[in-house]
């Protein structure tokens, strides 16, 4: 992951804050985003760490993608917000 097309969310010249395992309150419930970064230019990146090369193809990792990016929209709105999954063999998959 950290030599792959996500490592910019690792590069403290291209990231003006990055957090890692950042909770965030979804429906009640606390869940942790794994990578939380927010770029120079002001857009922030939402990047969940998968094991499978396809975690795109998986509804539930779908929802769960999108859920955390709603609830990083919320926190920061009139922002850019994008979201990612990083797969193990170091590829960003933005659905």
């Amino acid at each position: 992951i950290l030599a792959g097309e996500g490592r910019f969310a690792w590069d403290a010249s291209a990231v003006r804050w990055a957090g890692s395992e950042v909770p965030v309150t979804v429906d009640g419930t606390w869940r942790r985003i794994d990578r939380l970064v927010q770029t120079h230019a002001g857009c922030w990146w939402v990047l969940d760490f998968k094991s499978t090369a396809r975690p795109h193809d998986q509804p539930e990792l779908l929802e769960q993608l999108s859920t955390y990016r709603e609830s990083v929209a919320q926190a920061y709105p009139g922002h850019t917000v994008r979201a990612a999954f990083l797969t193990a063999q170091g590829a960003l998959i933005e659905p």
